[in-house]
């Protein structure tokens, strides 16, 4: 009887252990399966808005081929300004998903894109110690001493030209690696004698990225994305700043409104080292007309943005753009500086490098797709594969001209394309 009972006990204890195991299995497989279902609805998300940032993409690629097309239309004259339809942004254009399930449902999600022209800045590889002024009042601009800035802008040459002689007159050696690390030394009361100190390997390559001058002698955080940004303090909180009298910047007393700009919103590595004077905004336009001379750059560059938008601040349109370069000669306000200034960086009113940002949500999942694209208008001549073509409808006509027209076949221009190509992309 004991026996039994006991038996008894062991199958309970034993159905109970099952239970408890065969409930562990279950609540895991749920926990699984709703993870997994999260998972998937989050990548459903994720993927639309995806497409939706892509379709914003694809929409500013039209609107650059079709603005090529109608500058490069009879009598037309090509130029890039404010006023054109890419330079238009789409905020809040809406894409709809229908759901299949329930008929009239939809599910909808939107995107929002800006272009933003490259030859509107200038091109960091292009400046040398002939016309490395303007990258000094830049500098100036943005804070540093007159001092201070000649030695960045001396700096920031250095580390990409393909010499070892310092574009800094007054530096302390002949040999770039020798000056600026002599330079480093006074700022760290470090070895400042040229058989002591230890060279600094500079790049000697062209910037592959505007992120890069972080790592140039002198370029701080405050001077590369503005004084008291929130990524300048992020940085410095990183990297204390050099603890010498060099490379400091006073506090200015701004209006809320005011702008706060630092090297970045200057420079690109990514346009055909031309700025278009039509797109360049304010703040590059005062540094070119200071490296040219003009005392009042900024007042100039105001009144130049200005004019070109017709005193408009939104629905610009291009009656006021310079057109091309005959206007611009003829423009006396701008004709002065910009004439001067073609001798440090030349100056247009086109532009063939381009970035889209395009930002699509849905639901609550956000994606962002920064593409910088080259346009440029490509020309398609008749080759031998048209050839063929012709001898068959010439032998079909049978006439007199046949041979004539070949030849003017030949050489006649098919079509004018309009290529825009994505060279870099990423999605975040």
């Amino acid at each position: 009887m004991i026996q039994t009972r006991n038996r008894r006990a062991i199958v309970l204890v034993l159905i109970l252990w099952i239970i408890v195991v065969l409930s562990l299995i279950a609540y895991s497989l749920l926990f699984q399966t709703s993870t997994e279902t999260t998972m998937t609805s989050q990548r459903r998300r994720q993927f639309r808005a995806e497409t939706l940032a892509r379709s914003g993409v694809a929409k500013a690629i039209v609107d650059l081929r079709n603005d090529l097309i109608f500058d490069t239309a009879e009598e037309a004259k090509t130029f890039d300004a404010e006023g054109d339809v890419w330079a238009r942004p789409e905020e809040g254009k809406l894409n709809s998903y229908p759901d299949d399930r329930f008929e009239g449902n939809e599910e909808t999600g939107f995107f929002n894109t800006y272009v933003y022209d490259e030859s509107g800045y200038f091109n960091v590889n292009r400046f040398s110690p002939q016309n490395m002024i303007i990258l000094q009042k830049i500098i100036e601009h943005i804070g540093y001493e007159e001092e201070d800035a000649k030695i960045v802008a001396a700096s920031i040459v250095d580390w990409k030209d393909f010499d070892e002689v310092p574009a800094l007159p007054s530096a302390p050696s002949n040999e770039e690696g020798i000056a600026y690390a002599v330079l480093k030394g006074e700022d760290e009361d470090g070895p400042t004698d040229v058989d002591e100190v230890e060279p600094l390997v500079l790049r000697n390559e062209n910037y592959l990225s505007v992120d890069e001058l972080l790592e140039v002698y002198g370029v701080t955080p405050d001077l590369y994305f503005g004084p008291g940004t929130p990524e300048a303090e992020y940085y410095n909180a990183l990297i204390p700043p050099p603890q010498g009298d060099r490379f400091k910047i006073e506090p200015k007393r701004r209006s809320r409104d005011e702008p706060v700009y630092g090297l970045r919103d200057y420079l690109t590595v990514l346009n055909s080292s031309t700025l278009n004077i039509n797109t360049a905004p304010v703040q590059v336009l005062a540094a070119l007309a200071e490296g040219a001379g003009n005392t009042t750059g900024d007042s100039w560059a105001e009144s130049v943005v200005k004019n070109r938008r017709g005193n408009r601040d939104d629905d610009i349109d291009n009656d006021n753009a310079i057109k091309d370069m005959t206007e611009l000669q003829a423009n006396g306000e701008v004709a002065g500086v910009v004439s001067i200034a073609q001798n440090l960086y030349p100056v247009t009113v086109s532009s063939s490098f381009f970035r889209i940002v395009s930002i699509g949500e849905y639901q609550g999942a956000k994606v962002r797709i920064e593409a910088i694209v080259n346009r440029e208008l490509e020309q398609l001549t008749r080759n031998e594969s048209f050839e063929a073509t012709d001898r068959a409808e010439d032998r079909l006509e049978r006439n007199s001209a046949r041979t004539e027209r070949r030849t003017d076949k030949n050489n006649e221009l098919i079509v004018r394309y309009p290529a825009v190509r994505i060279i870099q992309m990423r999605i975040d």
